[in-house]
C-alpha cells in the first residue's frame, strides 16, 4: 500500500539519486577544487538559478567536505532528511540517526544565498557544541559561522558583537536567545543599534520541544517598575485563616481557585469592607486572588525553589531553574509574601511575543525531531510544515513492551524497581525515566537503599548532563533522568552490552503526550542496536487523576488501600489499558487547545506589535524632518482635548497648557479670554509651530533637527507601547475569569484590546506634543547638545 509518506519519500529519493551520481566526481576533486565549489555555486545563483537547481551539486559538495573535515560521510537516509529540511518541512529521524550531521546539507545550500541561515536548538550547550564541531566544515568551504549564545549566561553582548553574529552566513543559537534579540531590536532608539536582518531560513532542532512544549509561554522583556503595592503580606495573612473545604474552592484540574460565599463573608469581616466588590476595592480583590493562587497552585520544590532568599522558578518537566524568569502580574510577589521573603519590585512587561508568532516570521522554517508524526496535523495548521518520517539507516530491533499497570504508587515503585534490579544484576544498563524531579528523587532514594550506584539527571547542569547521558549505555550503568534531561545527546552502547539485550528504558509513568513516551523509548535501539522499553503506570499518576474516567476513579477508591509491595498486583484487563490511553489522549488534546488558545490570544497583540514595530522602523530609517507628522499628532491631541472639554473654562485650558505645552505660561495671555475660545485650536497649534521653529534654530544642523524630532516620536511610541503590552498581559488574566459568567474570554479579550489600542494611539499623540513642547535643549561648553524630556 502506497502511503502519503511513501509518496513524499519517492520524490526526495529522485533527488537523492541525483546527489549520489555526483559522489565520485566530488571525491576525485582536490581540496582546492572542492573549496572552489562554494563560489561556483554562488555564481550559478547570481546568474538566475534557484536553490532547487543547485541542490544536488551543493549536497554532494558538503557531503564530501563532511567526510574530509569531520570524518563522517552522510548516509543516504541523512541526505533524504536534508532534502526534507530544505523543502521547509519536519524530518522525523529516530534517535542516533545523526540529525546534527543531516542539518549540514540544507544549511550549506541555503547559506549560499548570503541571506543567513539559523540552526536553533533548545539550550546553549547544544548550540555551542554543534557550532564548534560543525563550524569547521562550513569555514573550510569559505562560509562564516557564529554562535548567538555564550557559555556565561550573564555575558552582555555589545551592539557591534550582535551585528557581527547576525551578519554570519550560518548562526547557531537558541530559541529564547533569538526571541529576546527580536524584542530588544525593537526597543532601540537609533538605526545604528539594530543588529537583526530579515528572518530568512531556520532549522529547529528538537522542533517539537520548541514549537509545542514551549508554545504556551510567551517571551516577555520586563522593566519599567510599577508603583509597589503594600497589600501582598496582608492578603497572605488573610488566606492563611481560610479553610479549603468551606472558604474557597479549586477546579478539578487545580488550575483555578476562588472564594466561596462563606469565604467572601470572611473577607468582608477581615478587611472591614461590607461592600467588598465595589470598584474601590478592585486591588484588594486582586491581591486576595493572587494570595490564594500562591497558596494552592504553586508548591515549593515543585514549581519553585528558594535560593539565597530568592524565588526561582522550576520547569516542572525537567527540574531546570528558569534563570531570569519571573511570574507576571504580581503572582511572583504573592509567592514571596507566602514564603516570608522581601517583596521584589513589580515590573511592567515591555515587550512580548509567543514562539508561534516569532517563528512564523521566517521566510522558510524546517525542523528535526525523533517524534513529530503524532502532532503532524498541528504542525500543518500552525506552521504549514508536514512531518516526513525518514527510514532508519539500519532496521530497528528495539522491543516496546506493553504497559504494566498497578492500583497505587507504592506497588508501581516496587514493581519497576524489581525490573531495575533484574537488569542491574546482569549488568544491563538502565535508563529510568521519570516525569518530574520529585519522582526522580524518590527513585534515587530507593536505589541507594538497594545499594545500586546510579546517576541522577534533573537537567540542572546541561553540560554535565550531556556527558552523563552519553555514558548511560555502559555495562552496569543505572541513570535516573527526567523526561527532557540529556535530550540531543546520543547514548552509545558499551562493549558487551548488545549481548545483554542493549539499553533498558524504564518509564515510570505515562507522560503528558505519546510523543514524549516515544522520545524516551527512542533512547534505546539506536542505529539498529538491541534494547527494550517498558512503562509502569499507577492509577495514582497525575495523568490518571486529572484525565481518568469516573469508573477508574471509583475502582481506585475501592482498592487503593489493598496492596502488597512484596507482590504487586498488576491490572491486566483491557479496560485499564484503554483508560490509560484515553487519559493520555485527553491530556494531549488539552495541551493542543492551550497552544491554540495562546496563539489566538496573541493574534491581537501580533497585529498591534506589527503596526508599532513597522512605524518604529520607518522612523529609524527616515532621513527628513518630521514637522508634518509632529503637527498632525499635535492637531489630533488638541482636537481630542477640546472634544472632551466641550464646556471649556479658563482654568481647565490653563491647566492643559501648563501640563502639556508651556511650563511658563502667563495668566494674562489672551488665549484664556473666553471670547477667544472659538479659536483655541489654531492658537494652540500656532504655539506648537513657534516652538518647533525655535528648536530648529537652536540645532546646529538639519541632521540634529531630524534626530531630535525622531526621538520625540520614538519616546512617545515606546512609552505608549510598553503601557499597552503590560495592559494586555494584565487583561489576559482578567478576561480568563469571565468564562465563569458565561462569557467568551477570547471575544472579551479581542474587544478590549481594540479599545486599549485606540487609547494608546491617543496617549502617543499626547506624549509627542509634550516631548516637542516641554523638552529643553542645552548647549554644553564643548558644543554638544543635550536634550531633557519631560
Amino acid at each position: 500500500m502506497l502511503t502519503l509518506d511513501n509518496m513524499r519519500l519517492r520524490k526526495t529519493q529522485k533527488i537523492l539519486r541525483q546527489v549520489n551520481r555526483l559522489t565520485n566526481v566530488m571525491s576525485k576533486m582536490s581540496d582546492v577544487e572542492l573549496k572552489q565549489q562554494t563560489n561556483l555555486l554562488k555564481q550559478q545563483l547570481n546568474s538566475g538559478k534557484k536553490l532547487d537547481d543547485i541542490l544536488p551539486q551543493a549536497f554532494a559538495t558538503i557531503r564530501e567536505a563532511d567526510k574530509r573535515v569531520l570524518g563522517k560521510f552522510p548516509y543516504d537516509v541523512q541526505v533524504l532528511g536534508g532534502i526534507v529540511l530544505h523543502q521547509g518541512n519536519i524530518a522525523e529521524m529516530k534517535t542516533g540517526e545523526g540529525k546534527t550531521l543531516t542539518a549540514t546539507l540544507p544549511i550549506y545550500l541555503n547559506a549560499l544565498t548570503g541571506e543567513g541561515v539559523m540552526l536553533i536548538t533548545t539550550n546553549s550547550y547544544l548550540a555551542i557544541r554543534d557550532a564548534h564541531e560543525l563550524g569547521k566544515v562550513y569555514e573550510w568551504l569559505g562560509l562564516s559561522v557564529a554562535v548567538g549564545v555564550n557559555e556565561n549566561p550573564n555575558y552582555n553582548y555589545t551592539v557591534t558583537e550582535k551585528q557581527e553574529i547576525y551578519r554570519a552566513d550560518i548562526l547557531y543559537t537558541t530559541n529564547d536567545a533569538i526571541g529576546f534579540d527580536y524584542l530588544q531590536e525593537n526597543l532601540v532608539a537609533s538605526q545604528d543599534k539594530q543588529f537583526l536582518r530579515t528572518f530568512n531560513y531556520a532549522i529547529l532542532d528538537e522542533v517539537d520541544a520548541i514549537l509545542l512544549d514551549s508554545a504556551q509561554t510567551p517571551l516577555i522583556i520586563s522593566g519599567s517598575p510599577r508603583v509597589q503595592s503594600n497589600l501582598f503580606h496582608i492578603a497572605d495573612q488573610f488566606v492563611l485563616t481560610l479553610s479549603e473545604s468551606t472558604d474557597y474552592a479549586l477546579d478539578d484540574e487545580k488550575k483555578h481557585v476562588w472564594l466561596t460565599d462563606q469565604g467572601i463573608e470572611q473577607a468582608k469581616r477581615f478587611f472591614e469592607k461590607p461592600n467588598l466588590f465595589s470598584t474601590d476595592n478592585y486591588l484588594l480583590i486582586r491581591h486576595i486572588e493572587l494570595a490564594l493562587q500562591a497558596k494552592e497552585l504553586f508548591k515549593s520544590n515543585h514549581d519553585y525553589v528558594i535560593d539565597k532568599d530568592e524565588i526561582k522558578l522550576l520547569d516542572v518537566k525537567n527540574g531546570r531553574i528558569m534563570a531570569g524568569t519571573k511570574l507576571q502580574s504580581g503572582l511572583h510577589q504573592a509567592i514571596e509574601a507566602k514564603e516570608h521573603l522581601n517583596i521584589t519590585q513589580q515590573t511592567r512587561a515591555m515587550a512580548s511575543i509567543t514562539y508561534q508568532n516569532l517563528f512564523r516570521m521566517f521566510k522558510k522554517l524546517a525542523g528535526m525531531t525523533g517524534t513529530g508524526k503524532t502532532n503532524e496535523e498541528e504542525f500543518i495548521e500552525t506552521y504549514n510544515m508536514t512531518v516526513i518520517v525518514i527510514p532508519t539507516h539500519r532496521p530497528m530491533i528495539r522491543k516496546d513492551l506493553p504497559d504494566k499497570i498497578y492500583v497505587n504508587l507504592p506497588e508501581k515503585l516496587y514493581a519497576s524497581m524489581s525490573l531495575v534490579k533484574t537488569c542491574y544484576q546482569k549488568q544491563q544498563p538502565v535508563l529510568l525515566a521519570t516525569g518530574s524531579v520529585e519522582i526522580s528523587e524518590i527513585y534515587s532514594q530507593m536505589l541507594l537503599r538497594e545499594g545500586i550506584p546510579h546517576n541522577v539527571l534533573n537537567a540542572r547542569n546541561i553540560a554535565k548532563e550531556a556527558a552523563i547521558i552519553a555514558e548511560a549505555g555502559q555495562l552496569g550503568a543505572v541513570t535516573v533522568a527526567t523526561a527532557m534531561a540529556g535530550r540531543g545527546t546520543d547514548i552509545k552502547l558499551g562493549e558487551g552490552v548488545s549481548e545483554l539485550g542493549g539499553l533498558a528504558v524504564i518509564g515510570t509513568e505515562r507522560m503528558t503526550s505519546k510523543r514524549i513516551d516515544l522520545q524516551l523509548a527512542g533512547r534505546a535501539g539506536r542505529q539498529g542496536d538491541p534494547g527494550f522499553s517498558q512503562f509502569f503506570v499507577s492509577l495514582e499518576d497525575d495523568i490518571i487523576i486529572k484525565r481518568g474516567s469516573e469508573r477508574i476513579h471509583r475502582y481506585y477508591k475501592k482498592f487503593a488501600e489493598q496492596f502488597n509491595v512484596e507482590k504487586p498486583h498488576e491490572l491486566t484487563q483491557h479496560r485499564f489499558k484503554t483508560s490509560v490511553n484515553k487519559a493520555q489522549f485527553s491530556e494531549e488534546s488539552q495541551g493542543r487547545v492551550a497552544r491554540l488558545n495562546a496563539l489566538e490570544f496573541d493574534e491581537s497583540m501580533r497585529i498591534q506589535r506589527t503596526l508599532v514595530y513597522e512605524e518604529r522602523n520607518k522612523l529609524l530609517r527616515m532621513n527628513r524632518t518630521l514637522e508634518k507628522e509632529l503637527l498632525s499628532a499635535a492637531h489630533r491631541e488638541i482636537d481630542n482635548f477640546l472634544r472632551q472639554n466641550k464646556q471649556l473654562t479658563s482654568n481647565s485650558l490653563k491647566r492643559y497648557i501648563l501640563d502639556n505645552i508651556n511650563y511658563n505660561f502667563k495668566q494674562s495671555d489672551s488665549i484664556l479670554d473666553p471670547d477667544n475660545f472659538h479659536d483655541v485650536a489654531s492658537q494652540l497649534l500656532k504655539m506648537v509651530e513657534e516652538e518647533l521653529q525655535r528648536k530648529r534654530e537652536v540645532m546646529a544642523s538639519t541632521t540634529q533637527t531630524i534626530n531630535f524630532q525622531r526621538v520625540c516620536v520614538l519616546k512617545a511610541i515606546d512609552v505608549g507601547w510598553i503601557e499597552q503590552v503590560d495592559n494586555l498581559q494584565q487583561l489576559r488574566l482578567v478576561v480568563t475569569d469571565r468564562r465563569y459568567s458565561q462569557k467568551n474570554p477570547l471575544y472579551e479579550y479581542q474587544k478590549e484590546t481594540i479599545i486599549s489600542y485606540q487609547k494608546m494611539c491617543k496617549q502617543v499623540d499626547k506624549l509627542v506634543l509634550k516631548n516637542i513642547m516641554l523638552s529643553t535643549i542645552k548647549r554644553e561648553k564643548n558644543g554638544e547638545l543635550t536634550v531633557s524630556f519631560p
